[in-house]
C-alpha cells in the first residue's frame, strides 16, 4: 500500500511541476509535504462496480464467440490522486485492481449454443485525468493502461458441467496457432464524471474504451479466420464511490 501511495504522490508531483510556471525549491519530501499542507494534492481510496463487455469487428468475429457479447457486473478498488493545479483545472491519478466480466455465449460439443462468462483482472493505471472542477463537480477524461493479472472462461464439458478454464489466460510456451488467449497489456482512454460533497465522500461514473485487440492472436477460432479479421476490444461503464482524506 506505501510503494502504490508512493507512486501516486510521485505522479502527483510530476504533473505539478510541469503544469506551474515556478518551480518550488523545496526537496522532494519538503515538496511532499508542503503539497499536502497547502492542499494542492489530495490522497484518497475508491471502489465500485464495473459492467464490462466485448466489442467486435470485422467479418470473422463469429469464430470467436457464438453471439454478440454482452454486459456482466464485476468489481474495482483503487487509489486516487487529485492534484490541484488551481481553483478549476485538476490533474487526477489513479491505480486501480479492475475485475472485469463479460456475457459471452459459446456452443458446445453439440454446437448448442450456452451463456457463459469471461472474467479479466486488470491491474490499471490512469496516469494523467485532465480534469474540470466546479463547486464539487468534476468532469474528467484521459488514458489508461493496464497488465492483465489473470483470466478465466466458464466451460461445459461433455456431461454439461460446467467449469472454470484458466488456459485463455495464456503460458509461456501457448502456441497461438491451435489455442486462444489473451493479450497482457490493454490501451484505452476513459471519461468520467464525479462529483465530491464536502466531508470527502464522492460518487460518480466512467465510461472505459478500449483500444488494444485483445484477441489479435486468436487464430485458433478457426482455420478459416485471419489473425487480421479478429478483433475485439475491452469497453465498460463504472459506478464509483470514493474518499478523499484530508
Amino acid at each position: 500500500m506505501k510503494k502504490i501511495r508512493n507512486i501516486l504522490i510521485a505522479l502527483s508531483i510530476c504533473s505539478t511541476s510541469w503544469a506551474q510556471t515556478t518551480a518550488p525549491t523545496h526537496t522532494q519530501t519538503g515538496q511532499e509535504n508542503a503539497l499536502f499542507e497547502n492542499g494542492k494534492v489530495s490522497f484518497g481510496i475508491k471502489a465500485g462496480l464495473s459492467y464490462s463487455t466485448l466489442y467486435g469487428e470485422g467479418k470473422e468475429t463469429g469464430y470467436v464467440f457464438a453471439g454478440k457479447p454482452s454486459y456482466a457486473p464485476g468489481y474495482h478498488f483503487g487509489l486516487q490522486v487529485n492534484n490541484k493545479i488551481n481553483k478549476n483545472f485538476w490533474l487526477k491519478h489513479e491505480l486501480i485492481f479492475n475485475h472485469k466480466v463479460a456475457g459471452i455465449l459459446l456452443n458446445d460439443s453439440d454446437n448448442n449454443p450456452y451463456n457463459s462468462k469471461l472474467k479479466m483482472s486488470y491491474l490499471e493505471l490512469q496516469p494523467v485525468n485532465l480534469t474540470f472542477h466546479l463547486k464539487g463537480f468534476q468532469v474528467y477524461a484521459g488514458p489508461y493502461i493496464s497488465a492483465l493479472a489473470g483470466a478465466q472462461i466458464s466451460l461445459k464439458d461433455e456431461e454439461g458441467n460446467f467449469f472454470d478454464d484458466h488456459s485463455i489466460y495464456g503460458t509461456a510456451n501457448n502456441d497461438e496457432s491451435e489455442h486462444k488467449y489473451l493479450q497482457k497489456i490493454d490501451f484505452g482512454i476513459n471519461t468520467g464524471l464525479e462529483y465530491q460533497l464536502p466531508v470527502g465522500l464522492s460518487i460518480g461514473a466512467k465510461y472505459t474504451y478500449g483500444l488494444t485487440d485483445i484477441f489479435q492472436h486468436a487464430s485458433g477460432y478457426s482455420p478459416h479466420a485471419a489473425q487480421s479479421d479478429i478483433k475485439m476490444y475491452n469497453r465498460g461503464f463504472m459506478v464509483v464511490i470514493g474518499y478523499m482524506f484530508k
